[in-house]
Protein backbone atom coordinates (compact mmCIF):
# COMPACT_ATOMS: atom_id res chain seq x y z
CA UNK A 1 0.00 0.00 0.00
CA UNK A 2 1.29 3.46 -0.91
CA UNK A 3 2.38 5.73 1.92
CA UNK A 4 -0.24 8.33 1.02
CA UNK A 5 -3.05 5.80 1.45
CA UNK A 6 -1.59 4.66 4.77
CA UNK A 7 -1.52 8.26 5.98
CA UNK A 8 -5.09 8.94 4.87
CA UNK A 9 -6.16 5.70 6.53
CA UNK A 10 -4.60 6.82 9.83
CA UNK A 11 -6.26 10.23 9.45
CA UNK A 12 -9.68 8.65 9.04
CA UNK A 13 -9.00 6.37 12.01
CA UNK A 14 -8.13 9.34 14.23
CA UNK A 15 -11.28 11.09 12.99
CA UNK A 16 -13.52 8.14 13.90
CA UNK A 17 -11.92 7.78 17.33
CA UNK A 18 -12.34 11.48 18.12
CA UNK A 19 -15.92 11.39 16.88
CA UNK A 20 -16.72 8.54 19.27
CA UNK A 21 -14.52 9.27 22.30
CA UNK A 22 -13.69 12.97 22.06
CA UNK A 23 -10.66 14.97 21.04
CA UNK A 24 -7.11 13.90 21.84
CA UNK A 25 -4.82 16.07 23.96
CA UNK A 26 -3.18 17.61 20.91
CA UNK A 27 -2.11 21.13 21.87
CA UNK A 28 1.62 20.60 21.41
CA UNK A 29 1.14 18.51 18.27
CA UNK A 30 -1.12 21.21 16.79
CA UNK A 31 1.53 23.78 17.59
CA UNK A 32 4.17 21.79 15.71
CA UNK A 33 1.83 21.30 12.76
CA UNK A 34 0.91 24.99 12.58
CA UNK A 35 4.59 25.88 12.33
CA UNK A 36 4.97 23.89 9.10
CA UNK A 37 4.58 25.69 5.78
CA UNK A 38 2.31 23.09 4.18
CA UNK A 39 -1.25 22.95 2.88
CA UNK A 40 -4.24 22.50 5.17
CA UNK A 41 -4.95 18.86 4.12
CA UNK A 42 -1.28 18.02 4.71
CA UNK A 43 -1.48 19.59 8.18
CA UNK A 44 -4.50 17.47 9.07
CA UNK A 45 -2.70 14.35 7.87
CA UNK A 46 0.51 15.33 9.68
CA UNK A 47 -1.43 15.84 12.92
CA UNK A 48 -3.08 12.43 12.54
CA UNK A 49 0.26 10.70 11.95
CA UNK A 50 1.82 12.35 15.00
CA UNK A 51 -1.19 11.41 17.15
CA UNK A 52 -1.17 7.84 15.84
CA UNK A 53 2.51 7.49 16.74
CA UNK A 54 1.75 8.86 20.19
CA UNK A 55 -1.15 6.52 20.98
CA UNK A 56 0.08 3.36 19.24
CA UNK A 57 -2.14 3.41 16.16
CA UNK A 58 0.83 3.85 13.83
CA UNK A 59 2.39 0.64 15.12
CA UNK A 60 -1.01 -1.09 15.11
CA UNK A 61 -1.43 -0.29 11.43
CA UNK A 62 1.97 -1.85 10.70
CA UNK A 63 1.03 -4.95 12.69
CA UNK A 64 -2.31 -5.20 10.89
CA UNK A 65 -0.74 -4.82 7.44
CA UNK A 66 1.88 -7.41 8.34
CA UNK A 67 -0.81 -9.84 9.49
CA UNK A 68 -2.85 -9.18 6.36
CA UNK A 69 0.17 -9.96 4.18
CA UNK A 70 0.86 -13.13 6.16
CA UNK A 71 -2.75 -14.30 5.94
CA UNK A 72 -2.74 -13.41 2.24
CA UNK A 73 0.32 -15.60 1.69
CA UNK A 74 -1.30 -18.45 3.64
CA UNK A 75 -4.45 -18.21 1.53
CA UNK A 76 -2.39 -18.21 -1.66
CA UNK A 77 -0.63 -21.35 -0.46
CA UNK A 78 -4.02 -22.87 0.30
CA UNK A 79 -5.16 -21.91 -3.22
CA UNK A 80 -2.29 -23.90 -4.70
CA UNK A 81 -3.38 -27.04 -2.84
CA UNK A 82 -7.04 -26.42 -3.72
CA UNK A 83 -6.13 -26.15 -7.40
CA UNK A 84 -4.22 -29.42 -7.33
CA UNK A 85 -7.02 -31.14 -5.44
CA UNK A 86 -9.57 -29.83 -7.93
CA UNK A 87 -7.76 -31.43 -10.87
CA UNK A 88 -7.05 -34.68 -9.06
CA UNK A 89 -10.69 -34.98 -8.03
CA UNK A 90 -11.94 -34.41 -11.57
CA UNK A 91 -9.64 -37.10 -12.95
CA UNK A 92 -10.02 -39.53 -10.08
CA UNK A 93 -11.83 -42.10 -12.26
CA UNK A 94 -10.78 -43.69 -15.51
CA UNK A 95 -12.62 -43.64 -17.91
CA UNK A 96 -13.57 -40.02 -17.28
CA UNK A 97 -17.19 -38.95 -17.44
CA UNK A 98 -16.68 -35.79 -19.52
CA UNK A 99 -19.48 -33.58 -18.32
CA UNK A 100 -19.20 -34.68 -14.73
CA UNK A 101 -15.46 -33.86 -14.84
CA UNK A 102 -16.26 -30.51 -16.42
CA UNK A 103 -18.78 -29.74 -13.69
CA UNK A 104 -16.22 -30.75 -11.05
CA UNK A 105 -13.65 -28.39 -12.56
CA UNK A 106 -15.88 -25.37 -13.23
CA UNK A 107 -18.95 -25.81 -11.01
CA UNK A 108 -17.76 -24.09 -7.82
CA UNK A 109 -15.92 -21.47 -9.86
CA UNK A 110 -19.02 -20.51 -11.85
CA UNK A 111 -21.26 -20.50 -8.76
CA UNK A 112 -18.89 -18.22 -6.81
CA UNK A 113 -18.40 -16.02 -9.87
CA UNK A 114 -22.18 -15.57 -10.15
CA UNK A 115 -22.43 -14.73 -6.45
CA UNK A 116 -19.55 -12.26 -6.70
CA UNK A 117 -20.99 -10.52 -9.77
CA UNK A 118 -24.36 -10.21 -8.04
CA UNK A 119 -22.85 -8.86 -4.84
CA UNK A 120 -20.54 -6.58 -6.86
CA UNK A 121 -23.51 -4.65 -8.22
CA UNK A 122 -25.79 -4.96 -5.16
CA UNK A 123 -23.28 -4.36 -2.35
CA UNK A 124 -20.49 -1.82 -2.73
CA UNK A 125 -18.48 -2.60 0.40
CA UNK A 126 -17.52 -6.20 1.13
CA UNK A 127 -19.07 -7.80 -1.93
CA UNK A 128 -20.59 -10.69 0.01
CA UNK A 129 -17.47 -12.79 -0.51
CA UNK A 130 -17.00 -15.56 2.05
CA UNK A 131 -13.31 -15.75 1.13
CA UNK A 132 -12.77 -12.07 1.88
CA UNK A 133 -14.55 -12.39 5.22
CA UNK A 134 -12.30 -15.37 6.04
CA UNK A 135 -9.27 -13.31 5.07
CA UNK A 136 -10.29 -10.40 7.33
CA UNK A 137 -11.10 -12.80 10.16
CA UNK A 138 -7.65 -14.35 9.87
CA UNK A 139 -6.04 -10.89 9.77
CA UNK A 140 -7.86 -9.94 12.98
CA UNK A 141 -6.68 -13.10 14.71
CA UNK A 142 -3.08 -12.34 13.77
CA UNK A 143 -3.15 -8.74 15.03
CA UNK A 144 -4.33 -6.73 18.01
CA UNK A 145 -8.09 -6.98 18.31
CA UNK A 146 -8.64 -3.56 19.88
CA UNK A 147 -6.73 -1.64 17.25
CA UNK A 148 -8.26 -3.64 14.42
CA UNK A 149 -11.71 -2.59 15.60
CA UNK A 150 -10.61 1.01 15.08
CA UNK A 151 -8.66 0.56 11.85
CA UNK A 152 -10.96 -1.68 9.82
CA UNK A 153 -14.05 0.62 9.98
CA UNK A 154 -11.82 3.57 9.09
CA UNK A 155 -10.49 1.65 6.08
CA UNK A 156 -14.02 0.96 4.86
CA UNK A 157 -15.05 4.58 5.52
CA UNK A 158 -12.08 5.96 3.62
CA UNK A 159 -12.36 3.83 0.50
CA UNK A 160 -16.17 3.59 0.37
CA UNK A 161 -17.47 1.93 -2.78
CA UNK A 162 -13.93 1.75 -4.22
CA UNK A 163 -13.23 -1.16 -1.90
CA UNK A 164 -15.22 -3.48 -4.17
CA UNK A 165 -12.45 -3.16 -6.78
CA UNK A 166 -9.86 -4.29 -4.23
CA UNK A 167 -12.03 -7.18 -3.08
CA UNK A 168 -12.77 -8.16 -6.67
CA UNK A 169 -9.06 -8.15 -7.45
CA UNK A 170 -8.16 -10.28 -4.42
CA UNK A 171 -11.01 -12.73 -4.92
CA UNK A 172 -10.27 -13.24 -8.62
CA UNK A 173 -6.56 -13.49 -7.87
CA UNK A 174 -7.22 -16.42 -5.56
CA UNK A 175 -9.37 -18.12 -8.19
CA UNK A 176 -6.75 -17.43 -10.87
CA UNK A 177 -4.15 -19.20 -8.72
CA UNK A 178 -6.54 -22.09 -8.02
CA UNK A 179 -7.42 -22.59 -11.69
CA UNK A 180 -3.81 -22.12 -12.85
CA UNK A 181 -2.64 -24.85 -10.49
CA UNK A 182 -5.51 -27.08 -11.59
CA UNK A 183 -4.58 -26.51 -15.24
CA UNK A 184 -0.96 -27.36 -14.54
CA UNK A 185 -1.96 -30.62 -12.84
CA UNK A 186 -4.37 -31.47 -15.71
CA UNK A 187 -1.64 -30.98 -18.31
CA UNK A 188 0.81 -33.07 -16.29
CA UNK A 189 -1.71 -35.90 -15.82
CA UNK A 190 -2.82 -35.86 -19.45
CA UNK A 191 0.83 -35.94 -20.51
CA UNK A 192 1.87 -38.84 -18.27
CA UNK A 193 -1.18 -41.11 -18.03
CA UNK A 194 -3.69 -42.75 -20.40
CA UNK A 195 -7.25 -41.50 -19.88
CA UNK A 196 -10.36 -42.63 -21.73
CA UNK A 197 -13.38 -40.32 -22.04
CA UNK A 198 -17.08 -40.98 -22.19
CA UNK A 199 -20.38 -39.19 -21.73
CA UNK A 200 -23.39 -40.67 -20.01
CA UNK A 201 -26.98 -39.49 -19.95
CA UNK A 202 -30.43 -40.78 -19.12
CA UNK A 203 -32.64 -37.94 -20.34
CA UNK A 204 -30.62 -36.31 -23.13
CA UNK A 205 -30.19 -37.63 -26.67
CA UNK A 206 -26.88 -37.98 -28.49
CA UNK A 207 -27.81 -35.01 -30.72
CA UNK A 208 -28.24 -32.84 -27.64
CA UNK A 209 -24.80 -33.90 -26.39
CA UNK A 210 -23.30 -33.10 -29.81
CA UNK A 211 -24.92 -29.63 -29.80
CA UNK A 212 -23.77 -28.94 -26.23
CA UNK A 213 -20.22 -30.02 -27.08
CA UNK A 214 -20.12 -27.68 -30.08
CA UNK A 215 -21.67 -24.83 -28.07
CA UNK A 216 -19.11 -25.13 -25.25
CA UNK A 217 -16.23 -25.63 -27.66
CA UNK A 218 -16.98 -22.65 -29.92
CA UNK A 219 -14.98 -19.99 -28.04
CA UNK A 220 -12.06 -22.34 -27.29
CA UNK A 221 -11.97 -23.30 -30.98
CA UNK A 222 -11.25 -19.66 -31.83
CA UNK A 223 -8.08 -20.03 -29.79
CA UNK A 224 -7.04 -23.25 -31.50
CA UNK A 225 -8.68 -25.87 -29.27
CA UNK A 226 -10.41 -28.14 -31.76
CA UNK A 227 -13.91 -29.59 -31.23
CA UNK A 228 -14.19 -33.40 -31.55
CA UNK A 229 -15.93 -34.57 -34.73
CA UNK A 230 -19.59 -35.57 -34.52
CA UNK A 231 -18.73 -39.21 -35.15
CA UNK A 232 -16.26 -39.18 -32.29
CA UNK A 233 -18.84 -37.59 -29.98
CA UNK A 234 -21.44 -40.26 -30.85
CA UNK A 235 -18.97 -43.10 -30.39
CA UNK A 236 -17.86 -41.67 -27.02
CA UNK A 237 -21.09 -42.72 -25.37
CA UNK A 238 -18.85 -45.60 -24.40
CA UNK A 239 -15.20 -45.14 -23.55
CA UNK A 240 -12.86 -45.76 -26.48
CA UNK A 241 -9.15 -46.40 -26.22
CA UNK A 242 -8.07 -44.95 -29.57
CA UNK A 243 -5.29 -42.41 -29.01
CA UNK A 244 -6.73 -39.91 -31.48
CA UNK A 245 -10.10 -39.88 -29.70
CA UNK A 246 -8.49 -39.53 -26.27
CA UNK A 247 -6.36 -36.64 -27.50
CA UNK A 248 -9.29 -34.73 -29.08
CA UNK A 249 -11.36 -34.97 -25.90
CA UNK A 250 -8.40 -33.93 -23.72
CA UNK A 251 -7.80 -30.86 -25.92
CA UNK A 252 -11.51 -29.95 -25.83
CA UNK A 253 -11.67 -30.33 -22.05
CA UNK A 254 -8.56 -28.18 -21.56
CA UNK A 255 -9.88 -25.53 -23.95
CA UNK A 256 -13.26 -25.27 -22.20
CA UNK A 257 -11.52 -25.15 -18.79
CA UNK A 258 -9.10 -22.41 -19.89
CA UNK A 259 -11.70 -20.18 -21.60
CA UNK A 260 -14.60 -20.47 -19.14
CA UNK A 261 -12.42 -20.86 -16.10
CA UNK A 262 -8.90 -19.45 -16.07
CA UNK A 263 -9.27 -16.72 -18.71
CA UNK A 264 -12.56 -15.51 -17.23
CA UNK A 265 -11.02 -15.10 -13.78
CA UNK A 266 -7.84 -13.58 -15.18
CA UNK A 267 -9.79 -10.92 -17.09
CA UNK A 268 -11.87 -10.13 -13.98
CA UNK A 269 -8.70 -9.85 -11.89
CA UNK A 270 -7.02 -7.48 -14.35
CA UNK A 271 -10.17 -5.39 -14.75
CA UNK A 272 -10.62 -5.00 -10.97
CA UNK A 273 -6.91 -4.40 -10.41
CA UNK A 274 -6.70 -1.59 -12.96
CA UNK A 275 -9.84 0.08 -11.58
CA UNK A 276 -8.48 -0.22 -8.05
CA UNK A 277 -5.19 1.45 -9.01
CA UNK A 278 -7.01 4.28 -10.78
CA UNK A 279 -9.67 4.86 -8.10
CA UNK A 280 -7.26 4.62 -5.14
CA UNK A 281 -5.10 7.40 -6.62
CA UNK A 282 -8.12 9.71 -6.59
CA UNK A 283 -8.72 9.38 -2.87
CA UNK A 284 -8.31 12.71 -1.13
CA UNK A 285 -9.13 14.01 2.32
CA UNK A 286 -12.65 15.40 2.51
CA UNK A 287 -11.81 18.70 4.19
CA UNK A 288 -15.36 19.95 3.60
CA UNK A 289 -16.50 17.65 6.41
CA UNK A 290 -17.69 19.76 9.39
CA UNK A 291 -15.24 18.05 11.78
CA UNK A 292 -12.32 18.84 9.50
CA UNK A 293 -13.52 22.43 9.13
CA UNK A 294 -13.39 22.82 12.91
CA UNK A 295 -9.96 21.21 12.98
CA UNK A 296 -8.78 23.51 10.18
CA UNK A 297 -9.39 26.55 12.39
CA UNK A 298 -7.10 25.06 15.04
CA UNK A 299 -4.37 24.34 12.51
CA UNK A 300 -4.01 27.77 10.93
CA UNK A 301 -0.40 28.85 10.43
CA UNK A 302 1.45 30.42 13.32
CA UNK A 303 1.84 34.13 12.53
CA UNK A 304 4.40 34.68 15.26
CA UNK A 305 7.81 36.07 14.29
CA UNK A 306 10.57 37.99 15.97
CA UNK A 307 9.37 41.38 14.80
CA UNK A 308 5.88 41.07 16.35
CA UNK A 309 6.65 38.72 19.24
CA UNK A 310 6.30 41.58 21.71
CA UNK A 311 2.67 41.99 20.58
CA UNK A 312 1.60 38.49 21.62
CA UNK A 313 1.13 39.24 25.25
CA UNK A 314 0.90 42.96 25.49
CA UNK A 315 -2.35 42.69 27.48
CA UNK A 316 -0.92 40.23 29.99
CA UNK A 317 2.56 41.80 30.23
CA UNK A 318 4.44 38.54 29.89
CA UNK A 319 6.80 39.73 27.16
CA UNK A 320 9.62 41.98 28.35
CA UNK A 321 12.03 42.16 25.47
CA UNK A 322 12.57 43.82 22.14
CA UNK A 323 13.89 42.64 18.80
CA UNK A 324 17.32 44.00 19.70
CA UNK A 325 17.42 42.06 22.98
CA UNK A 326 16.54 38.82 21.18
CA UNK A 327 19.34 39.29 18.66
CA UNK A 328 21.77 40.09 21.45
CA UNK A 329 20.71 37.01 23.40
CA UNK A 330 21.59 34.71 20.50
CA UNK A 331 18.84 32.29 21.51
CA UNK A 332 19.64 32.15 25.25
CA UNK A 333 16.57 32.97 27.33
CA UNK A 334 15.17 32.95 30.84
CA UNK A 335 11.53 32.19 31.69
CA UNK A 336 9.74 31.97 35.02
CA UNK A 337 7.05 29.40 35.83
CA UNK A 338 4.54 30.07 38.61
CA UNK A 339 6.62 32.97 39.91
CA UNK A 340 4.99 36.17 41.16
CA UNK A 341 5.40 39.01 38.68
CA UNK A 342 6.85 41.20 41.42
CA UNK A 343 9.97 39.04 41.32
CA UNK A 344 13.01 40.89 39.98
CA UNK A 345 14.78 38.87 37.30
CA UNK A 346 18.47 39.47 36.51
CA UNK A 347 18.98 42.36 34.11
CA UNK A 348 21.93 40.61 32.49
CA UNK A 349 19.80 37.95 30.79
CA UNK A 350 17.08 38.05 28.14
CA UNK A 351 13.88 37.39 30.05
CA UNK A 352 10.98 36.09 27.96
CA UNK A 353 8.39 36.49 30.67
CA UNK A 354 6.31 35.06 33.49
CA UNK A 355 4.46 31.90 32.52
CA UNK A 356 1.63 31.76 35.03
CA UNK A 357 -1.48 31.55 32.87
CA UNK A 358 -2.60 29.20 30.12
CA UNK A 359 -2.44 32.02 27.57
CA UNK A 360 1.10 32.94 28.56
CA UNK A 361 2.27 29.34 28.35
CA UNK A 362 0.60 28.83 25.00
CA UNK A 363 2.20 31.98 23.59
CA UNK A 364 5.71 31.03 24.70
CA UNK A 365 5.33 27.56 23.21
CA UNK A 366 4.13 29.09 19.95
CA UNK A 367 7.11 31.41 19.90
CA UNK A 368 9.66 28.71 20.74
CA UNK A 369 8.14 26.42 18.14
CA UNK A 370 9.10 28.93 15.46
CA UNK A 371 12.41 29.99 17.04
CA UNK A 372 13.76 27.20 19.28
CA UNK A 373 16.11 28.41 22.00
CA UNK A 374 19.75 27.38 22.11
CA UNK A 375 19.73 27.68 25.90
CA UNK A 376 16.65 28.00 28.06
CA UNK A 377 16.82 28.60 31.81
CA UNK A 378 13.57 27.97 33.68
CA UNK A 379 13.15 29.83 36.95
CA UNK A 380 11.03 27.93 39.48
CA UNK A 381 9.53 29.03 42.79
CA UNK A 382 10.06 26.04 45.10
CA UNK A 383 7.23 27.22 47.35
CA UNK A 384 4.98 25.73 44.62
CA UNK A 385 4.53 21.96 44.48
CA UNK A 386 5.92 20.15 41.40
CA UNK A 387 2.54 18.93 40.19
CA UNK A 388 1.93 17.02 36.98
CA UNK A 389 0.81 20.08 35.02
CA UNK A 390 4.00 22.01 35.76
CA UNK A 391 6.22 19.04 34.98
CA UNK A 392 4.44 18.41 31.68
CA UNK A 393 4.89 22.07 30.73
CA UNK A 394 8.60 21.89 31.63
CA UNK A 395 8.95 18.84 29.35
CA UNK A 396 7.31 20.80 26.52
CA UNK A 397 9.78 23.63 27.03
CA UNK A 398 12.67 21.15 27.03
CA UNK A 399 11.54 19.94 23.61
CA UNK A 400 11.72 23.50 22.29
CA UNK A 401 15.35 24.13 23.29
CA UNK A 402 18.74 22.64 22.53
CA UNK A 403 19.73 22.84 26.20
CA UNK A 404 17.48 23.40 29.19
CA UNK A 405 18.29 23.94 32.88
CA UNK A 406 16.23 24.63 36.00
CA UNK A 407 16.99 27.51 38.38
CA UNK A 408 15.56 27.32 41.90
CA UNK A 409 15.16 30.96 42.84
CA UNK A 410 14.65 30.09 46.53
CA UNK A 411 14.56 27.21 49.01
CA UNK A 412 10.85 27.10 49.63
CA UNK A 413 8.47 24.62 51.26
CA UNK A 414 8.62 22.19 48.33
CA UNK A 415 12.37 22.45 47.79
CA UNK A 416 13.13 18.83 48.73
CA UNK A 417 10.35 17.57 46.44
CA UNK A 418 11.86 19.52 43.56
CA UNK A 419 15.34 18.18 44.40
CA UNK A 420 14.07 14.59 44.32
CA UNK A 421 13.16 14.99 40.63
CA UNK A 422 16.85 14.96 39.61
CA UNK A 423 16.49 17.93 37.27
CA UNK A 424 19.51 19.56 35.61
CA UNK A 425 20.16 22.76 37.54
CA UNK A 426 22.00 25.96 36.65
CA UNK A 427 22.41 29.61 37.61
CA UNK A 428 21.77 32.64 35.33
CA UNK A 429 25.46 32.89 34.37
CA UNK A 430 25.02 29.55 32.56
CA UNK A 431 23.24 31.46 29.77
CA UNK A 432 26.37 33.46 28.99
CA UNK A 433 28.64 30.41 28.79
CA UNK A 434 29.65 29.14 25.35
CA UNK A 435 27.90 26.04 24.02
Amino acid sequence: MRQKLKSLWLTETIHLIETEFGQFADQDINRQVRAEQISLPDRIVMRAIMLSKQNGLYLAQKVLLRSVKLSFALLLLLSVFLGGSLALGALSQNPINLYWALFSLLGVHLITLTIWLGSFFLFSNFGGSLLIHCWLWLAKKLSQKKTVQQLIPAFVELFGSRIRWLIGFVLNLFWTVILSCALLVLVVLFSTKHYSFEWQTTLLSSDTIIGLTHYLGYLPSLLGFEIPKDEVIKLSEHALSAGEIRSSWAVWLLGVFIVYGLMLRLLCMVFCGVNWLISSRRIELNISHPDYQILANRLQSLFVNIEDADKLGQNSHQWHFSTHSIEAAEGNFLVAIDVQESWHYPESVSFLGFLNTREQRSNILDYLQLTPAQKLLIAVDTDRAPDRGVLNFINQLINKSQQTRIWFINQGKQYHNWQSLSLQLAQPDWLSEAL
